[in-house]
Formats: C-alpha cells, sequence, structure tokens
C-alpha cells in the first residue's frame, strides 16, 4: 500500500502500456508499487533489454536529475500502479529526508555492480573468440549534448545590464558558476556576473528539442529561477521563447533567437 503522502501522485498503467520512449523529453521519475516494468533500449537496428524492475524499484531518474532526453523505452509488462515524481516534488523530499538519497544511492550501487557483471562477461566471451571488440561511435555518442554540426547559435542570453552576451550551441545547456574544487565549468558560466553568489554552481538548463525551447532549474538550486517574473518549480520543464525575460538567482537575463 502507498504511504498516504504519496496517494496523489500514484498513476496505472494496464499491461503492455508504454510508459514513456527513448527519447523522449521528461522530469519525471516513477516508483513502482505493484506490477513489472520492462527497460529496453535500441541498439542498432534491434531492440535489447536491460532490466526488468518490480516492487520497490525506480526508474526515469536520469532524466529527472540531468533533464536529458529518455535513455531507454520503459513498458508495463502487467498491470502496474508506480508513484510519479517530478523534479519539484523530489526536491523537497531530499530536503526533508536524507535517508531516501541514501536508499537511492544504495540502489544505484547495486546496479553498477550488476552493470560491471555484464560488461565483465560481455569481455570474457569475445576473449574466448579471440576476437577484438569494435565499438561504433554512433552507439555511445550523445548528440543532445553536442553542439549542432554547423556550430550555429540557437539561442543568445544577454545581461542587458552588464552588456555580456552568451551564446547557445547545445541542444543541452548546464548554466551556472565554474566550481574550483572539482574544475567543473558550465557551458554558460556566470561566475563574473555578480559577487553575491546567488547563482548556484549548477543552476538551470536549456534544453533545445524541434525548435523549442525549456529552463529546467537544477535539484538543489538555491534562490530560485524566474521566467517573465514568475518562479519556476525545480526539476520542471519550463517553456521559453524569443524575447523573455530570465532571472537566475540576481542574475538578469535576455532569451534571444538569432535574427531578432
Amino acid at each position: 500500500m502507498v504511504a498516504p503522502a504519496f496517494e496523489q501522485y500514484l498513476v496505472k498503467f494496464p499491461k503492455e502500456e508504454v510508459i514513456f520512449k527513448e527519447g523522449d523529453l521528461g522530469t519525471d521519475m516513477y516508483i513502482i508499487q505493484s506490477g513489472t516494468v520492462a527497460v529496453d533500449k535500441k541498439i542498432g537496428d534491434t531492440s535489447r533489454r536491460l532490466a526488468v524492475f518490480g516492487k520497490g524499484d525506480f526508474f526515469g531518474e536520469m532524466s529527472l536529475l540531468e533533464h536529458l532526453p529518455r535513455t531507454a523505452t520503459v513498458t508495463a509488462l502487467e498491470d502496474c500502479e508506480v508513484v510519479r515524481i517530478d523534479g519539484s516534488t523530489f526536491d523537497a523530499m531530499i530536503r526533508s529526508n536524507t535517508e531516501i538519497a541514501v536508499r537511492m544511492l544504495r540502489k544505484f550501487s547495486v546496479r553498477l555492480r550488476e552493470m560491471d557483471k555484464k560488461i565483465e562477461a560481455l569481455l570474457l566471451d569475445h576473449a574466448d573468440e579471440k576476437q577484438p571488440m569494435v565499438y561504433e561511435a554512433h552507439e555511445v555518442a550523445q548528440p543532445t549534448t553536442e553542439p549542432t554540426p554547423s556550430g550555429a547559435v540557437l539561442a543568445i542570453l544577454r545581461n542587458e545590464e552588464t552588456n555580456k552576451e552568451y551564446s547557445v550551441s547545445k541542444h543541452e545547456t548546464l548554466i551556472g558558476r565554474a566550481d574550483p574544487v572539482t574544475g567543473i565549468t558550465p557551458d554558460v558560466d556566470l561566475s563574473e556576473e555578480e559577487s553575491a553568489r546567488s547563482v548556484s554552481r549548477r543552476h538551470a538548463r536549456l534544453i533545445s528539442k524541434d525548435g523549442k525551447f525549456y529552463l529546467a532549474e537544477e535539484v538543489g538550486a538555491l534562490n530560485g529561477t524566474y521566467v517573465n517574473g514568475k518562479r519556476i518549480r525545480p526539476g520542471v520543464l519550463t517553456a521559453v521563447s524569443g524575447d523573455d525575460r530570465l532571472l537566475l538567482g540576481m542574475v538578469p537575463l535576455h532569451f534571444v533567437l538569432p535574427g531578432t
């Protein structure tokens, strides 16, 4: 039985219904309450089953945390009940109960160990065949995080107070401040925009898909993200269009499309 606090998030999927497809945009994760689901990924011209999840398992967390398109297709193998959690709800859960984060990390650890075993078995199989393993680039490429083939500018973020402009040429762009500890620098680095450090290291992501743009605040970001004066919910995709006014922390940015 699902906890009363999560009853409002309970969703039912009948047998053989596709919950989401590989490549879909999404910022929700799911926790299985009953039934089982299959996780399938297209590799080349074939679809391969990666896993089958049952009660207590969760899936879809990668899109929630990273705002990237779904990396696999998930289908109900039987009638299922799942709790659907968006980024805003997940953010509140983590802040109020750190044990949730610990449990997720433990589950991630189990999945990584299982993946290590599969990779080891695959390597041994190839070693027995005495054939070199060949990896095709298109199987591991992530076009959503790479610049467009032509290097064209998709959009511009302009701070009209400081006259600074930031060109967006990726389909998925991280906005924030540079982290001197890890050496990680976001695609749009606002470190020099203000001294109050109101912008988080990983503050928001700007996503382009099918000619449309979406802004999503990173889970755990502080001081808020606003579109045209309205605060957006953490981890939830919010549509943005040309001439919109954004505010990340205390940094105002004008969202401009090329040629306008």
